[in-house]
């Protein structure tokens, strides 16, 4: 390629620049440095630039700034190549290729106005003689003129006249006359007039005494006469007091420094007033001053806090608007138009009426000073100025509760900035610790599911107290939610600003207090609260809104609670059977992996699978080991079912609804359920005897298990008991799906669907879980009353396991038998006696009889006492629970209690009372 530019001449400017060497300073290194560049530029091997793969990628570029919307670069952009086209070189293309190399993120970082910048400054307009005549009029007298310059000039030397000069008297008047053509300058003197400046200095009464005579004083100054006493005037009075007043050193009043008292000067008087009464007023005076000199003293200290900032310029211009009306009352009497009477009584009530305000500010900084000092209160001063302003409406005085008020309305618009940018963007800015909202220390490691309940808190302090205004403390949670929405909808994504209306109405004193036509009628607080509830919801009703269509459509929230019924409420009874009947199975036959997790995994998957709202691969089955794990203690009781949890994964959004604690309650009334199933399912599966074999057998000598009314009693008894704990499970499985589960579940989603806002569907769920662990008899203070009716769930074990032996006995069959149970020796011999005796048993039966080994005594000891003991102790102990339940129940109901454990205590009390009928035995 050509090189217009003689690559010689660049060479020695490169040597030049990089070494500092030069022909003069050492032309031998440069020399060789020289000719070294100039063989490297001629003879170097990088390829020239390609233009044309320039211009796709100026053209790509453009091209990818319209597809982003971003309209006005690509124009900009295209503009400037156009110019670039017309005036462009070899080099062109080097100089885009370099540009380009060195672009970094031009969408983002590119700004459009910036190039306005780079236009240069337009010239002057060019200076006409219309511009100069316009400024300088040729009007002036003789301007035009011709100019005599040898008048001016002389060639004779100038001779210093060393004579003093004289003054022009009336004596010597006449004779300077008859000498004014003399040329002396001393004829042109003329003697000052004294007068004024002799007046001015009287007037100045600090330097000069003016005594007082016996004939001024209009009243008696002061007992002892009036020694030592200067007289002065009103006028002058004023002009101290308002001297004093704005701030400036005056001779009446002094200021003392250190703690900003003022005194005045007792030596001066007033001719026409008595001194108590002079110094009366001047101690009015002197108090004014006082108070505003602690506000000028506070205005001009440093604030940290922006809050603070705009109370102190706030403060500042309504003293520079006082010291405005100082003035005005100063010209008054400076410059009086008509002639006006200088009454200093009248003078303090005008700048009495003028100072109420800024005394009532001044108590509040004093208040604001000694407050800060017991801790750190950021927006106190917008608490002081709300309850200045209703205190001061109630009182009825109308000018101080508009200057409070005004004064208010100034601060709070610093204060709804971050509450603006919260609700409208859900960022806090910067670390201003006046806001009530902060990030969590670990904000930006949450977890998805806790999204809403562990990114941001609400500042409190050490009382629990939110760290907010006290006026603000009925919105916080408007204001918090909105922000949170906001965040949420981030999360979710396609959140757009525009969602939330540009348009919110103006907080100002005219438009909260004057403009609703109620005038003084209505609370300042309850104006406030109006205006600025309406404030809120101009951003809180949108973004809540969006957030609910989103959860309640696109996140899926009525099919995750469909499949929290489904999975832990047994909404599909017969699903639900079959799941647990073979869960039941395999607890009944003693199988070390009845509760193996994967197994039982497996088996939830393909039984909940079938259903459209249930997620299979999000269930899972979790095993607790422990006493109810290993295969001695495993159908004991049906506690041994707690320690197996089931588990559903929701969406991350629904988990922000659905909290993590809730499922501790899910898990426990899944339990439950599955307890009275496993009730239901042991009375259910024995067979009934035939009539033929209900007849007393024969029994060994030693046998003195069954008395004498036979196996007829015992058996009537046996199903007499097994019919009132099969009605027992009944009631307890219909209490808990019809009266509790059912009800609840219907309320809980109306209330959802009329939710505002998501923190109010969180309450909801919280509160529809909390109504199901106290109406499912899981709460702590229904403990008793709960354990008394597993204990009653645990009867049917028992029943079952000594009714499965009784039957083996009589009809050699344990079949039915819920889990193999220890047998005596003396037990087992009458069992092989019996099926020997017995013609009629199969040989096959053989194979169901088991050793002592596999056995377990330990839950119900079969040997020590006979069958119809043991079903006559079960019956009082039903009696006994049942009965303790019932009556349980009516206390707590009648203490304040959910209404259905009363209907409860009826039915249970209908079992009690059909007990009574129940066979002796």
């Amino acid at each position: 390629m050509t090189h217009p530019i003689p690559l010689d001449t660049l060479s020695d400017e490169l040597v030049t620049l990089v070494t500092g060497l030069s022909e003069e300073n050492d032309p031998r290194n440069f020399a060789l440095r020289r000719d070294f560049t100039s063989r490297s530029l001629k003879s170097h091997n990088f390829g020239r630039t390609n233009q044309f793969h320039v211009e796709e990628t100026l053209d790509g570029l453009e091209e990818k700034f319209r597809v982003l919307n971003a309209e006005d670069l690509a124009d900009a952009l295209r503009d400037r190549l156009n110019e670039l086209s017309r005036s462009s070189n070899q080099l062109t293309p080097e100089v885009l290729s370099f540009i380009l190399q060195l672009s970094d993120q031009p969408l983002i970082k590119s700004n459009v106005e910036d190039l306005e910048l780079l236009k240069p400054p337009e010239p002057p307009p060019p200076l006409t003689w219309s511009d100069i005549i316009r400024d300088d009029p040729l009007t002036e007298e003789g301007i035009w003129e011709n100019v005599d310059f040898a008048a001016d000039s002389s060639d004779d030397g100038y001779t210093e006249d060393t004579q003093e000069p004289s003054v022009l008297t009336e004596d010597n008047q006449d004779s300077s006359t008859s000498n004014e053509n003399t040329g002396d300058i001393r004829a042109f003197l003329v003697a000052a007039d004294n007068r004024d400046l002799e007046e001015l200095q009287k007037a100045q009464f600090w330097v000069y005494q003016v005594p007082i005579k016996a004939q001024q004083v209009n009243v008696p100054l002061v007992a002892g006469g009036v020694e030592g006493l200067w007289l002065t005037t009103e006028l002058q009075v004023v002009r101290e007091v308002l001297f004093m007043l704005s701030g400036l050193p005056t001779s009446l009043f002094k200021m003392n420094t250190p703690n900003g008292k003022i005194t005045w000067d007792k030596k001066y008087a007033l001719g026409h007033s008595s001194q108590p009464s002079f110094h009366k007023i001047l101690d009015s005076f002197a108090m004014f001053g006082e108070k505003l000199g602690d506000l000028r003293t506070w205005v001009k200290s440093k604030q940290t806090v922006l809050l603070m900032q705009t109370f102190r310029a706030s403060t500042e211009e309504w003293l520079r608007e006082y010291n405005t009306a100082l003035s005005d009352i100063q010209e008054r009497f400076i410059a009086p138009t008509p002639a006006i009477v200088v009454s200093l009584i009248e003078i303090h009530t005008e700048i009495q009426r003028r100072t109420r305000p800024l005394l009532e500010l001044s108590m509040l900084v004093t208040k604001l000073r000694n407050d800060s000092k017991l801790g750190p209160r950021k927006f106190q001063s917008l608490e002081l100025l709300f309850d200045s302003a209703c205190l001061h409406q109630m009182t009825g005085d109308a000018e101080i509760f508009q200057f409070m008020a005004k004064l208010f309305f100034e601060c709070f618009q610093t204060y709804l900035k971050p509450i603006r940018v919260w609700m409208k963007e859900g960022e806090i800015q910067g670390h201003d610790d006046t806001f009530f909202i902060a990030a969590t220390e670990t904000a930006a490691d949450v977890d998805l599911d806790s999204l809403w309940h562990d990114q941001y808190i609400l500042r409190q302090d050490d009382r629990g107290k939110i760290q907010a205004p006290k006026f603000l403390h009925a919105a916080v949670n408007k204001i918090f939610n909105t922000g949170k929405s906001v965040v949420f909808l981030k999360q979710l994504g396609g959140y757009n600003k525009s969602i939330t209306p540009e348009g919110e109405p103006i907080l100002d004193f005219q438009t909260v207090c004057q403009s609703n036509g109620l005038g003084p009628l209505a609370p300042f607080s309850e104006l406030f609260d109006t205006a600025f509830d309406n404030w809120i919801k101009s951003k809180h009703q949108m973004s809540s809104q969006i957030l609910r269509e989103r959860l309640f459509s696109d996140c899926g929230l009525w099919r995750s609670l469909d499949a929290l019924e489904y999975i832990y409420f047994h909404r599909d009874g017969a699903l639900f059977t079959t799941i647990s009947a073979t869960l039941f199975e395999k607890i009944d036959r003693g199988k070390e992996a009845w509760n193996d997790p994967f197994l039982l995994t497996e088996l939830v998957q393909s039984g909940f699978g079938s259903l459209r709202c249930v997620d299979a691969k999000k269930l899972a089955i979790r095993s607790q080991p422990g006493k109810y794990g290993d295969i001695h203690n495993r159908r004991r009781s049906v506690k041994i079912l707690s320690s197996v949890s089931i588990t559903y994964s929701l969406p991350w959004p629904i988990a922000n609804v659905v909290k993590m604690g809730s499922f501790s309650v899910y898990q426990r009334i899944f339990t439950f359920l599955l307890q009275v199933r496993r009730s239901m399912q042991m009375l259910e599966r024995f067979r009934i005897l035939k009539d033929g074999l209900r007849s007393p057998t024969s029994h060994d000598d030693d046998d003195d298990d069954d008395d004498d009314n036979g196996g007829g009693g015992e058996t009537e008894l046996y199903y007499a008991l097994r019919h009132r704990l099969l009605w027992f499970s009944n009631t307890i499985y219909t209490y808990l799906t019809a009266l509790v589960l059912v009800p609840n579940t219907s309320g809980m989603r109306q209330q959802l669907s009329e939710a505002e806002d998501m923190d109010a569907m969180i309450e909801v769920h919280e509160s529809y879980v909390t109504r199901l662990e106290n109406q499912c008899l899981l709460s702590p203070k229904l403990g008793p009353i709960y354990q008394a009716i597993i204990s009653l769930l645990d009867l049917t074990i028992l029943l079952s396991d000594a009714h499965a032996l009784y039957a083996g006995e009589k009809l050699f069959d344990v079949t039915n038998l819920s889990i193999p149970t220890h047998m005596s020796q003396s037990t087992h011999h009458n069992r092989r006696k019996a099926k020997k005796n017995n013609g009629h048993a199969d040989s096959s039966s053989s194979s169901d009889e088991f050793s002592a080994e596999e056995a377990d005594t330990s839950y119900i000891c079969f040997q020590d006492t006979g069958y119809g003991e043991r079903l006559r102790k079960m019956r009082e102990q039903f009696e006994r629970l049942c009965g303790f339940a019932s009556v349980g129940l009516r206390g707590v109901a009648r203490a304040g209690g959910e209404p259905c454990w009363e209907m409860l205590a009826e039915k249970l009390e209908w079992g009690t009372r059909a007990d009574s009928r129940m066979p002796s035995g």
